[in-house]
């Protein structure tokens, strides 16, 4: 953007020390600001398609909170699709703790911590291949499934997961591998490396 060669340097979450594994549950957890670029809508849609008894439980405060209930009703998925608000810290580590896997496809994210956050529950992560961020560290059919945009592709992915929770293992466990190896110490230990030609240039990312 500005002539300068950047190197990102990537952070853990700020839960990077509570998140822990679990059970992996009956429900797929998306965790995001209810906003448009977010694509919910996206993730209720594939909800359509996917099979019961799997449920979407959505974590998140919004300005299209209202446009989402209204889908939802439209799908019949009153019973399956759960938009629980705002969740403290406790309450979003049992969900990510519990959860058969995380849903997280927004348009061109950034960093996204709710990547990281899932890794480090052992959850896999379903996003998009638009989704930004994501596809840093998701692999699809490593640690997680990266999909074509569209509603019937994330429902084949999230099917997957809710037939075969020792896949879902799996690919969580993956997943950790990956994320564990993102500390404060190693933004620390690149920060002040030496770099031969000038001075170092940081480049940090926020969700």
């Amino acid at each position: 953007y500005n002539g300068l060669t950047a190197e990102p340097v990537y952070h853990p979450p700020r839960l990077a020390a509570s998140l822990r594994a679990g059970a992996y549950g009956d429900y797929m957890l998306a965790v995001s600001r209810l906003e448009k670029v977010k694509r919910l809508d996206l993730a209720i849609e594939a909800f359509v398609n996917v099979p019961a008894p799997l449920r979407l439980v959505i974590a998140g405060e919004g300005s299209v909170r209202a446009d989402l209930e209204t889908r939802i009703e439209r799908h019949g998925l009153g019973d399956r699709v759960q938009l629980v608000g705002h969740v403290d810290d406790t309450r979003m580590i049992e969900l990510m703790a519990g959860a058969r896997g995380i849903l997280f496809a927004p348009f061109q994210e950034d960093y996204g911590y709710v990547t990281l956050e899932a890794f480090l529950a052992h959850k896999p992560v379903v996003t998009a291949s638009d989704s930004g961020g994501p596809l840093e560290f998701v692999q699809d059919g490593v640690n997680g499934f990266v999909c074509d945009p569209v509603p019937e592709a994330l429902a084949a992915a999230v099917g997957r997961l809710a037939t075969d929770a020792g896949l879902a293992r799996r690919l969580g466990d993956s997943g950790f591998e990956r994320a564990k190896l993102i500390t404060w110490e190693g933004v620390v230990a690149r920060l002040l490396s030496p770099v031969t030609g000038g001075a170092a240039v940081s480049a940090y990312r926020s969700r």
